[in-house]
């Protein structure tokens, strides 16, 4: 007979064995399941079904392994950032203690929540969050781009310089070459010019170097070419690509000139109601002509009168073909540009001096560029969306104008992200916005509801009106007169917190302390020509000659660029580098060749014009 003891282990035993089979079976089932689950979810992934694949991440996390809870947590959270799903991406986030976690886990998590402060516009929080981060591809780029929003363009391109060995991939090498250069163009002249770099061979030297080159007009007899074989000296294994020194070797004086017309027709409505305004654009391409650098490139302007029948552009282009042109410049009036871009017989280039309507892809040879307000209020939308905000109220002028420019800023704002709340217009001829203004901010709802609680209570209840809490900004669209009333209704209704956006309309081109007063705080975009305080031979020369026309001053900036330009047009076509820095803004073209403009900001201080620093960039 066994001994007691000895019966006990192999009961023992067999329990302890039946125990593990079972747990055996049942792990084998569970990971089958999981198994399942998991394909389920990687694959919604593949297929770009974010919320789909979280879904099964967060089941896997509550029915799967729990040793792996974490792990899927993570995975969930990482797939709502992916579909953007920013709200549900944090919730899933806040359920990860940190101290469970790996060092690992640990590092995805911060990433994760920088990449979403990044996404909500909060560069702060993304650099709290991935400054002890350890260094990688990642990181680098979610610090460059909290940088530019942050508006420290030059910490941004460290962070790129940083970036820039770690990555493998040629088109993401180009990708952030692309985003470095474009941080660098947006570096102040004063921040350039107090910049004391590294000697050679430093990286940074050597894109700042670059960026001198093309700031800086070409000296006699040392050109871009010179110049650029002299970079390559200094810096032989400099990380530029070779797309972007073609499109700075593109700039040579003599390969400029193989593209520069010798024939130019310039198409104004020289009598008539435009005929002011035309005036003013043909100065200002003059004045272009007679500064231009290259002396010895002397083409025939010749210049045609449009007059009031927009309807005639075709036939004048063919007339000035016909006499010899080799590219035209004009018309100016939308109705004309329309006309000459369903000419069906474009066989020369023209650049026209508005925009159409028309979504249709342009000819290859006829490209567009202008002073349209719509294009700034779509520049009024992307600042107001960078610099944070959301919910927008609308304050126009009643009438076509009107409804041009608040149909542009509400359709790019609603394709930013952001939404309007309210919109308004307004009396063109009034001097009394508060009815407009009451209606906008939702007084008379407030001033509805206190009636009617005194009346229910049968009491003389004393209330204070309140505006409306659900914006954060005001776009106005105005000119000078209304410009200067607004802004002190919005005050007087108890909106005097709300930053105010607008467009160049509101500044008549000079500064006037004593009339712009009642601006201080509302910030507008406006060309270089009438915004910066350094000097500016061409405008210099423009105000000389025709002093009268202090009031045209953006159209002569228009005519000068429009002459700039011709020769650059198509570098900027080819280059995703290019971008052309005229008098009208930093000039770039789409991909229907129209050209679009960055037009600086300025805040009113004082009654005076105060230059803000650029837009950061998503």
């Amino acid at each position: 007979m066994k001994p007691l003891s000895t019966i006990r282990r192999g009961l023992l035993y067999v329990a302890v064995f039946l125990i593990t089979v079972s747990a055996c079976a049942a792990a084998e089932q569970s990971s089958q399941s999981d198994t399942a689950l998991l394909e389920k979810a990687r694959n919604a992934e593949r297929g770009g079904s974010y919320a789909v694949a979280a879904r099964e991440y967060l089941n896997l996390a509550t029915v799967g392994d729990p040793a792996a809870r974490y792990e899927y947590l993570l995975k969930a959270a990482e797939a709502f950032y992916r579909g953007s799903f920013l709200a549900q991406a944090k919730n899933t986030l806040a359920s990860l203690p940190a101290p469970t976690l790996t060092p690992q886990q640990l590092a995805r998590r911060q990433t994760l929540v920088a990449a979403i402060a990044i996404a909500e516009r909060d560069p702060a929080a993304a650099l709290k969050n991935t400054d002890a981060a350890d260094s990688n591809a990642e990181i680098h780029q979610l610090r460059a781009m909290a940088y530019t929003q942050t508006g420290k363009p030059l910490e941004s391109v460290r962070e790129r310089i940083a970036l820039t060995p770690l990555l493998t991939d040629p088109n993401a090498i180009r990708r952030n070459n692309q985003q470095l250069w474009q941080s660098l163009l947006g570096l102040p002249q004063s921040a350039l010019e107090n910049l004391r770099p590294a000697p050679p061979p430093d990286t940074l030297n050597g894109w700042l170097a670059l960026l001198r080159i093309v700031k800086t007009p070409p000296a006699q007899g040392f050109g871009i070419e010179q110049r650029i074989d002299e970079w390559r000296r200094l810096y032989p294994q400099h990380p530029a690509t070779a797309d972007l020194i073609d499109s700075l070797l593109a700039r040579q004086p003599e390969r400029l000139n193989g593209k520069q017309p010798r024939h130019i027709a310039l198409l104004l409505p020289l009598s008539g109601a435009f005929a002011t305004a035309a005036e003013a654009v043909r100065d200002g391409f003059l004045a272009a002509y007679f500064q231009r650098e290259q002396t010895a490139y002397q083409p025939v302007i010749q210049i045609y009168d449009s007059g009031e029948n927009p309807a005639q552009a075709a036939q004048l282009y063919a007339r000035a073909v016909a006499d010899g042109a080799d590219f035209v410049v004009g018309p100016l009036s939308k109705e004309g540009v329309t006309a000459l871009r369903q000419y069906t017989a474009l066989s020369v280039p023209a650049l026209a001096l508005n925009y159409s309507d028309d979504s249709q892809p342009a000819p290859a040879n006829f490209f567009q560029f202008g002073l349209a307000p719509e294009d700034e209020a779509r520049q009024v939308a992307e600042r107001a969306w960078l610099d944070g905000h959301v919910q927008a109220l609308a304050i126009v002028p009643a009438g076509e104008w009107g409804g041009r420019v608040l149909r542009a800023f509400q359709e790019h704002w609603q394709q930013l992200g952001g939404r309007l709340v309210a919109a308004q217009n307004y009396e063109t001829n009034a001097n009394d916005f508060s009815a407009p203004l009451r209606r906008l901010l939702n007084i008379d709802a407030s001033e509805n509801r206190a009636r009617a609680l005194r009346a229910a209570l049968q009491t003389d209840l004393k209330s204070e009106p309140r505006r409306r809490q659900d914006a954060d900004f005001v776009f106005m669209a105005a000119f000078p007169r209304q410009a200067r009333q607004i802004p002190s209704q919005l005050k007087f209704f108890y909106a005097g917190d709300l930053p105010v956006y607008t467009t160049s309309h509101i500044y008549e081109g000079r500064a006037d302390p004593g009339q712009d007063r009642d601006l201080d705080g509302v910030s507008f975009t406006d060309i270089p020509w009438l915004l910066d305080d350094q000097a500016l031979p061409l405008r210099d020369a423009v105000e000389q000659a025709w002093p009268g026309q202090a009031g045209l001053r953006r159209l002569a900036a228009l005519g000068a660029d429009a002459f700039r330009l011709i020769p650059y047009l198509d570098s900027l076509r080819s280059s995703p580098y290019e971008e052309f820095s005229g008098a009208t803004g930093r000039l770039t073209l789409d991909a229907n060749n129209r050209i679009h403009r960055a037009p600086l900001w300025a805040r009113f201080s004082k009654g005076v014009p105060k230059l803000l620093p650029p837009a950061a960039p998503q």
